[in-house]
């Protein structure tokens, strides 16, 4: 059992979900790997959340894309489902252009479950960098 809050980070794509974990305290961004968008990824996310100790889930929000908004608002309400009897919190972030920069690192232009893993743990540095600024700005 892990003591220290487990952050998870969430990448839903149509087809994939990419996920990436960090410890609240480290600095370092792990990834998890992905999951099949399909009618078990609920399952696997609850068994996730049990063996990783994850007290904060954060979700990608694309600022333009109003569709996908409400794909993402879905897959929240499903999620709290999940972890209502948790002591979880559901947290988004403002995110553009995370799978342009996994195909560069991955020098692959062709969007598959290995640029959702990258985008998350892309993704979860940037939270984690807004929230130690927002820290520093209230000491």
């Amino acid at each position: 059992m892990r003591t220290q809050s487990t952050i998870l980070w969430i990448d839903r794509g149509s087809k994939y979900i990419g996920l990436a974990y960090t410890l609240k305290k480290e600095n370092v961004v792990f990834p998890v790997g992905y999951l099949l968008n399909d009618q078990m990824v609920y399952f696997h996310i609850a068994d996730l959340i049990k063996r990783y100790g994850v007290k904060t889930i954060v979700l990608w929000w694309p600022k333009k894309q109003q569709n996908v908004q409400e794909k993402i608002k879905k897959f929240m309400n499903s999620l709290n489902y999940i972890i209502e009897k948790e002591e979880i919190t559901i947290e988004t972030i403002d995110e553009d252009y995370s799978t342009v920069e996994s195909w560069e690192i991955l020098s692959n232009f062709k969007k598959n479950e290995a640029t959702d893993t990258v985008s998350a743990m892309l993704i979860l540095e940037r939270w984690k960098a807004q929230q130690k600024e927002k820290a520093e700005l209230w000491d």
